[in-house]
């Protein structure tokens, strides 16, 4: 049974009870079947009222969705995870072997080859040349067979 139907269903219990209207007890409990039902009507109105809002939030998002699409292309989540591994490629940690102090340089800062501690001013050189990479032992072996 619904909201409404169960008030409803008080206010005929009571009806069929024939109790006796000049009592207090009858005048108490009319006052809160009255009650009840004007809160099962409010609650009835919001759940109308939410029913609607949610399919204007649907709506929105429909529309949210397409103004990313044409903005971004159809994989704007590949878009954001591309964006935010660029950031994490850019950011590199340094600790300086005078004081130990870590902190954070870009890609632009290693490019310069050299910069200054900031907590104790020493001034630290970058060597970013890439040595060969170790020959592979296994095909070296393989050839000398």
């Amino acid at each position: 049974m619904e909201l409404m139907e169960k008030v409803a269903y008080l206010k005929g219990m009571v009806d069929m009870a024939e109790f006796d209207p000049a009592s207090k007890e009858t005048k108490v409990l009319r006052a809160l079947i009255d009650a009840v039902d004007e809160m099962a009507q409010t609650v009835a109105e919001l759940v109308e009222a939410n029913s609607q809002m949610c399919e204007v939030i649907e709506s929105l998002d429909e529309d949210l969705t397409e103004v990313e699409n044409d903005l971004y292309g159809e994989d704007e989540k590949d878009y954001d995870d591309d964006e935010d591994e660029d950031d994490e490629e850019d950011i590199y940690e340094v600790t300086c072997p005078s004081c130990g102090e870590v902190f954070e340089v870009d890609e632009a800062m290693l490019d310069e080859g050299e910069i200054n501690c900031p907590a104790c001013g020493e001034l630290l050189e970058f060597d970013l040349q890439i040595d060969d990479p170790p020959a592979e032992d296994g095909a070296e072996g393989s050839k000398e067979d």
